[in-house]
């Protein structure tokens, strides 16, 4: 495993812990500039700019929807998670679940 390869499996751990807790701050602070959040329906990309601001509505409408509150610390739940090196970069895939609101694969 080389050092690159070491910070992205570094880099996906912590941006897992973000979603995990709910926490915004942990997400941000991992991802690239250019970093842009897709793939919900009905919705417009998001990019690391307007990201912290989404995330207090989304949030706040996982809360509203059966999800978790707000403030819990406990947002995503994974499962069956595998990494693969592909290239360059390292590519993660497996089951996510916000309990009382949704679940589906990255």
């Amino acid at each position: 495993m080389t050092d690159t390869d070491t910070e992205n499996n570094a880099a996906l751990d912590i941006y897992s812990l973000g979603w995990a807790r709910g926490d915004s701050a942990i997400i941000y602070r991992v991802v690239d500039d250019s970093y842009t959040f897709s793939g919900l329906p009905n919705m417009e990309p998001v990019d690391k700019i307007n990201f912290k601001m989404f995330w207090v509505n989304f949030r706040s409408n996982v809360e509203d929807g059966g999800g978790p509150k707000s403030v819990s610390g406990e947002f995503m739940k994974f499962k069956n998670v595998i990494r693969r090196k592909v290239g360059a970069g390292i590519v993660e895939s497996g089951q996510w679940e916000v309990p009382g609101f949704a679940a589906g694969c990255i």
